[in-house]
């Protein structure tokens, strides 16, 4: 999470004192008992920076939450915001009190958090593996399986789905904000740009909610660049555009020798379709691989990069990618990754029909950068 004044446009609510947090089962630390877990914020526990915060590996008890050693404790990832942030403590604590009420598996935990005099920090759940974003792009790191990339679509696929249940467009989808754990499942963190839309539910409407166009170029729908009309049809773009990096192997927007940017969208769309040039789009470095499941997970990520108005919701997208590997879905899927349930409302993935692809301007020029070094986690939630 990018912890700014910007989040007050953001998953904040309106709170005026700690009896407003809801009873969840968060930790409040003190100043002192992170400063003890973090070795006085060491240099060598810093795990990266996250905008306007430095992130810092620190050791509690699991039992206690107490400040533990290396040799004791548990890990976990302490978000500290830089001094004369300009958040005010009103604001944290309705960070707290969002992040706090939406639980799921497939969303990095907040454990708890400090507000004491100018300290303000969150305590995350530490994923020793780092972004998705460093396993693909990095050429030191080994190869992603095939089986793993699948299983980590449909990881983020879960995600999107509880978000749009709860009334929350993510917002901000992209490689770096996908963390893994110990078994590489995956996790979406930084919930900076994500926007609740009040009292409609997005998974069944497509509510029109006006903001500024912000996130990272390559990921951004075009419809929402051009207008800065937001609704879930976003969220399933950027999905759209994250299964062709896990299908190919490419960023969302590279160079080209020449200098060009080259966009992921428009590059896939010339070889998506044709199951004969299925290996055009391929990650070289994949060694072994189902064609007819990668050929089926390019079509699901056309669907999603089509025409706004036929984009699939996520939950039939993640329905979609279930049924390709049903031997990789979770015993309690059905239940932690609500909603699911079909409606005759919500387009039906064609898979055989291939749409139009809607490829965003070239000249787009990013409103964020990339955020964090190779290896860390510092888009901790």
């Amino acid at each position: 999470m990018i912890l700014s004044s910007g989040l007050t446009t953001g998953l904040l609510s309106e709170i005026s004192s700690e009896s407003d947090l809801p009873t969840v089962n968060l930790k409040v630390f003190t100043y002192a008992e992170l400063d003890k877990a973090t070795r006085n914020f060491a240099l060598a526990n810093r795990l990266g920076d996250g905008g306007p915060s430095h992130v810092f590996m620190g050791y509690i008890d699991e039992r206690t939450c107490r400040a533990a050693s290396l040799a004791t404790g548990t890990p976990v990832a302490v978000k500290r915001l830089r001094t004369g942030s300009n958040l005010t403590h009103d604001e944290m604590l309705s960070v707290v009190n969002d992040l706090g009420r939406h639980v799921h598996w497939n969303l990095v935990k907040l454990i708890g958090y400090c507000l004491e005099e100018e300290h303000k920090l969150l305590v995350c759940e530490y994923l020793p593996n780092g972004s998705l974003e460093d396993h693909l792009f990095i050429p030191e790191r080994l190869p992603l399986s095939w089986e793993t990339r699948v299983r980590i679509a449909m990881d983020v696929a879960r995600g999107l789905s509880f978000l749009h249940g709860q009334r929350i467009i993510f917002r901000d989808l992209k490689a770096a904000n996908v963390l893994l754990d110990s078994a590489f499942n995956a996790k979406l963190s930084d919930f900076g740009y994500a926007k609740i839309i009040p009292g409609v539910d997005p998974s069944h409407t497509d509510p029109i909610f006006r903001t500024r166009a912000s996130g990272i170029e390559g990921y951004l729908a075009p419809e929402y660049l051009a207008t800065d009309q937001l609704t879930s049809a976003m969220d399933v773009y950027s999905f759209g555009v994250l299964l062709l990096e896990l299908v190919s192997g490419r960023r969302a927007v590279q160079q080209t020798e020449s200098g060009i940017e080259d966009n992921i969208v428009e590059w896939a769309q010339p070889n998506i379709g044709s199951r004969h040039l299925l290996d055009k789009i391929m990650d070289t470095k994949l060694r072994e691989y189902s064609h007819e499941e990668a050929y089926e997970v390019v079509l699901i990520a056309s669907e999603c990069v089509g025409e706004k108005a036929q984009r699939p919701r996520m939950r039939k997208v993640l329905s979609a990618l279930e049924q390709l590997r049903p031997s990789l879905v979770p015993a309690t899927a059905s239940s932690s990754s609500a909603p699911v349930a079909s409606s005759s409302t919500t387009h039906e993935l064609s898979f055989r029909t291939l749409p139009q692809l809607q490829c965003p301007p070239s000249t787009i020029v990013s409103s964020r950068e990339a955020l964090s070094p190779p290896g860390c986690c510092c888009q901790v939630i």
